[in-house]
C-alpha cells in the first residue's frame, strides 16, 4: 500500500456526485494519480458496479422511504412501552416535526416546552 494522501474522501465524494467521471478525470480534480483513484474506488465500491451505483442514486429517495417504513413498522407497542418517558416524548416531538414538514406546515417546535412538560410529568408522578 502506498502512503496515505488524504484524498480518499474527495475521491469518494466526486464518484458519488459525478458517477460519469472517468478515473483520470477524478484524479485530475482530486490532484492525485489515477492509480490512487482506482485503489480508493476498489475499496469503496467493493462489488458494486457503476450501473448499480447509478441505479441506487436514481432511486435513493424511494430506497430510504422503504427502509424508513420497515424500521417504523418494526417498532411495536412493547418497544414503545419499554422506552423511558423522556425519549418517548422527544420521539413524539421529532415525529410531529417531520409530519408537519412533509405536509408543508411550520415545523418550529419549542423544545423548552417539551422539556418543561417532561419535568411536569415527573413531578406529578412523585
Amino acid at each position: 500500500m502506498g502512503k496515505k494522501t488524504g484524498k480518499a474522501p474527495l475521491i469518494r465524494k466526486l464518484k458519488l456526485k459525478y458517477p460519469e467521471l472517468s478515473n483520470k478525470e477524478i484524479a485530475d480534480q482530486a490532484g492525485c494519480v489515477e492509480s490512487n483513484v482506482r485503489q480508493v474506488l476498489r475499496t469503496f465500491m467493493h462489488d458494486v458496479t457503476e450501473s448499480e451505483l447509478q441505479t441506487f442514486q436514481e432511486n435513493k429517495a424511494n430506497i430510504y422511504d422503504a427502509l424508513q417504513s420497515r424500521i417504523i413498522e418494526s417498532i411495536g407497542q412493547d418497544d414503545i412501552a419499554k422506552a423511558p418517558l423522556y425519549p418517548r416524548i422527544v420521539s413524539a416531538g421529532i415525529l410531529e416535526d417531520k409530519a408537519r414538514n412533509v405536509r408543508g406546515q411550520a415545523t418550529s417546535i419549542n423544545v423548552a416546552v417539551l422539556v418543561d412538560l417532561v419535568e411536569a410529568i415527573k413531578a406529578a408522578r412523585k
